[in-house]
């Protein structure tokens, strides 16, 4: 993995150089260049005017709203050349005031924490800070000659003139949280990055107790990828028959220590693609130009611009998933398909079973895994797994039970159980990591939450969606989907069922048919309910029954609470003819749980009773 991260940032120095600088994001704040010179011995500032103001053009109060000028695009490069490794890795360690640069030649820090320890150590405790912590470190990554001078005369001037210079630019007006930065104006970037180079190579590795030496090259554990718990021994790896990971050498350390800013920054994708064939790296850097300069912000965009400037499958491709600055997820993907086939590598159509002109809901033909994910899947779910409208997903997010938008006890269940799976399958292509089982498992249980939170009938239309998608996952999915196919069943029984009901010769003859009808005949039972708040929930102590002997006593005993409303007619008409047939059918299935799917079927579709 290591390997793969360091080739993956070496490609993009060499094709996309300015990413790392430009992408860098600005602190709010004020940003303040120095001039300074030595006059009689003395250091002055040099860019102030006539009243020993610092120059307008030389200083700037950087807020989101504001554009990136010219000045504040010169601030962002000197930030990013200055920035520390982490919060550990800063100069002043003790107090942290001066926490935002890690430079000899830039100084950072934030309002609140100046007035927080001007309480506490006052003025010169804080000088103290900057002159003999801040200022003591940086002067080691300090080379003799130029460096050292431009070096002392920023030391001497900001160290006499700070409580000056804070009051000039007016600070207190600032907002707690606004960056506070004074550098020198005349360096270019490239003398600030050599300094800043040194500090990174002393300071991406964790510890340097760890650091061992071959060959004249200095290794050690990445602090990007390692941490180490002395004070916590719970955290520690009590077993291992080793005491320290994976050491690297410094300037692989720099370039994952790179990897994880640019992730930071949010300049890479997430989930990220890095491909590893050396045919294929420059796709690498397409990705991250596609990311941040055309404009194409979702994983599924990513991929379809590749596929379309290589017209073929991608392979060979490490996919990696960062979650607050941790890789949670990370495998190796052979090909990806971007187009699904059914079990016989066909082309296959979900579409609605209920209506009398069925809308498509997904084609293979003309719709990608990823369309797949938020037209199929995510339903299942009740839209909690991706939104729509964005490139958000909970994949992986902790999640917390909401019914207000449909994530209940039951769905947030379905969701850590089997997002997972689903998101190795649309991202992976790892088909097999979805079986027919696991989608009825789903389905079942993401239906009878609907039902048990129906009002007033409301999710009639969510619940035959979710059947329609149920039935039309089986050829993607069930081993035998011609046999099986409850889609066509569905179809079939609906017609089937109409002429047993209309002719008396007609009987049922199989579990589906019986199935079916049952359910037709509940629905027929159930709407006869005067109550204000007619519901599905009804339906769930029918679909409890594990036997047919109990599941026929209870549709019994609601015909017998609205038996007053059928009408006796000479001859028998639908219901009659149906509801004989159903009591009088013994399934060769005698377990009802099996004949659920066509239970619902029949209750959810079209009536086929016409009188009342």
């Amino acid at each position: 993995m290591i390997k793969e991260i360091c080739q993956f940032v070496e490609t993009l120095e060499e094709q996309v150089p300015d990413l790392f600088e430009d992408g860098a994001k600005l602190k709010e704040g004020i940003y303040v260049a120095l001039d300074i010179g030595l006059e009689d011995g003395k250091y002055i500032l040099k860019n102030n005017d006539e009243y020993g103001n610092i120059l307008k053009e030389d200083i700037g109060l950087y807020t989101k709203k504001e554009d990136i000028t010219p000045f504040f695009n010169q601030c962002r490069m000197i930030l990013q050349a200055s920035k520390p490794v982490s919060a550990a890795k800063i100069f002043n360690p003790n107090k942290k005031i001066f926490n935002v640069t890690c430079s000899p030649f830039a100084v950072g820090c934030t309002k609140i924490i100046i007035d927080k320890n001007l309480g506490s150590i006052g003025k010169g405790g804080i000088l103290n800070e900057l002159t003999k912590q801040y200022f003591n470190k940086a002067e080691g990554f300090v080379e003799e000659g130029q460096q050292k001078i431009w070096f002392e005369g920023f030391k001497s001037y900001l160290t006499d003139n700070f409580w000056d210079l804070l009051e000039m630019i007016e600070y207190q007006k600032l907002k707690d949280a606004f960056a506070i930065v004074f550098y020198l104006k005349s360096l270019s970037i490239e003398e600030y990055k050599n300094p800043y180079q040194k500090y990174l190579g002393q300071n991406v590795f964790n510890k340097a107790d760890y650091n061992t030496s071959f060959q004249d090259v200095a290794f050690g554990i990445s602090d990007s990828l390692s941490s180490f718990n002395d004070k916590k021994r719970f955290l520690q790896h009590q077993s291992a028959s080793f005491k320290y990971n994976y050491r690297i050498h410094g300037e692989d350390a720099q370039l994952v220590w790179k990897f994880y800013q640019l992730s930071k920054n949010k300049q890479l994708p997430n989930p990220l693609p890095i491909f590893v064939d050396k045919d294929e790296a420059n796709l690498n850097a397409d990705v991250v130009k596609l990311f941040n300069n055309d404009g194409t912000s979702g994983y599924s965009e990513i991929i379809r611009s590749l596929l379309n400037l290589r017209s073929s499958n991608l392979q060979n491709f490490y996919l990696f998933f960062v979650q607050k600055g941790q890789i949670i997820d990370l495998d190796f993907v052979p090909v990806f398909k971007y187009m699904l086939k059914d079990k016989e590598e066909n082309d296959f159509v979900i579409k609605d079973i209920f209506g009398i002109e069925p809308t498509a809901y997904f084609n293979s033909k003309d719709h990608n895994v990823f369309s797949f994910l938020f037209q199929i899947v995510n339903p299942i779910f009740n839209k909690q797994l991706v939104r729509e409208d964005s490139t958000f997903n909970n994949f992986f997010e902790d999640l917390k039970v909401n019914p207000k938008y449909g994530l209940t006890d039951a769905i947030l269940n379905l969701l850590l159980k089997y997002r997972k799976a689903w998101f190795d399958f649309i991202y992976k292509s790892k088909q097999q990591e979805i079986t027919m089982g696991m989608v009825n498992e789903m389905f079942r249980d993401s239906i009878f939450d609907d039902l048990r939170h129906d009002e007033e009938l409301k999710k009639t239309t969510q619940i035959r969606k979710k059947l329609s998608i149920w039935f039309g996952l089986q050829p993607l999915f069930d081993n035998n989907p011609k046999t099986n196919s409850m889609a066509n069943k569905t179809v079939e029984l609906q017609t089937n069922l109409r002429q047993i009901a209309q002719t008396e010769s007609f009987h049922i003859e199989t579990d589906d048919e019986f199935a079916f009808a049952a359910g037709q005949i509940i629905w027929k039972l159930l709407i006869q309910s005067e109550s204000a708040n007619r519901s599905h929930a009804l339906l769930e102590p029918f679909l409890q029954k594990t036997e047919p002997t109990l599941f026929k006593q209870a549709i019994a005993s609601t015909f017998n609470l609205y038996k007053y409303k059928f009408a006796l007619y000479p001859n028998k008409y639908e219901f009659d003819k149906l509801f004989s047939e159903v009591m009088g059918f013994i399934p060769v299935i005698t377990n009802m749980k099996e004949h659920l799917p066509m239970i619902l079927a029949g209750y959810f579709s079209e009536s086929i009773f016409k009188k009342q």
